[in-house]
């Protein structure tokens, strides 16, 4: 079998997992539960498959996001820095009180 499927995650896309004897893996593309793909493995997949599986996939989304990560701060520019560091700055003076 081949499957190839694409999905696009708005901006509130959530993912939840479900508990062990029958653990799935929940992603809600558009952050409803009522839209999800579910991932399950088949009935004769043992627990050490099973954690294997979940570590290649989780390997595979923490690349992707360091990778996002990593483009997210090539593309930064002065103007971005600025921002970000007067909303630090006034993030600052309102843990200390100051009105000035």
């Amino acid at each position: 079998m081949s499957y190839n499927l694409t999905f696009f995650l708005e901006s509130q896309a959530t993912a939840r997992a479900g508990a062990v004897p029958h653990p799935v893996l929940y992603i809600e593309p558009d952050g409803y539960m009522r839209n999800s793909i579910n991932l399950q493995f088949p009935s004769s997949a043992t627990l050490d498959e099973q954690v294997a599986t979940a570590d290649r996939i989780l390997t595979a989304v923490q690349e992707w996001r360091d990778s996002i990560i990593a483009y997210r701060d090539r593309t930064r520019t002065a103007a971005d820095e600025l921002a970000a560091a007067h909303a630090e700055i006034a993030r600052l003076k309102g843990e200390g009180g100051d009105e000035t």
